[in-house]
């Protein structure tokens, strides 16, 4: 036998040692990268159980605000309908009042000539009802509008404590 200092093995044999080489090193990466796996399928798994429990905090925490609030449109509401109703009902006597008189005050009886005064009484008593009826208009409208504004900000208040 003729010895240089190296192994002398048939080519062969090298390329079975290589190959199993080869498989070892391949067989350990895939221990390695299935562990990395289970690891980032554990890691996942936990994130999507927080998300879902994070989701649903929130929606009840949402359910639970819409529903305050629904509440305090609706004590809004009804604050508003009442206020309105006491406004109407006040204006209405406030009007029933006013119209059992007369506008105008009746014409001196020691007067010379009553009829001849300056202007038809009959006529200028209806166009100063017909004016008072349409500013009334006016002005319930603009009651209202301040009664709705008022009752906005109440319920603003409201929801922002």
């Amino acid at each position: 036998m003729n010895q240089r200092g190296f192994i002398q093995l048939p080519l062969m044999a090298w390329g079975a040692i290589g190959a199993g080489a080869i498989i070892l090193v391949l067989g350990v990466s895939l221990k390695i990268q299935s562990a990395r796996l289970e690891s980032c399928k554990a890691e996942y798994a936990a994130f999507v159980a927080t998300t879902e429990a994070l989701g649903k905090a929130a929606e009840k925490a949402a359910k639970d605000k819409e529903a305050k609030d629904k509440l305090a449109k609706e004590t809004a509401d009804a604050e508003n309908a009442r206020t309105t109703a006491s406004l109407k009902s006040a204006i209405a006597k406030l009007r029933n009042e006013r119209s059992r008189g007369r506008f105008l005050p009746p014409a001196a009886t020691a007067a010379a000539s009553p009829d001849r005064a300056a202007f038809d009484r009959e006529e200028l008593e209806r166009a100063i009802r017909t004016l008072d009826s349409e500013v009334q208009g006016l002005v319930d409208e603009g009651s209202k509008a301040v009664t709705d504004l008022n009752s906005a900000k109440t319920w603003a208040q409201q929801r922002g404590q």
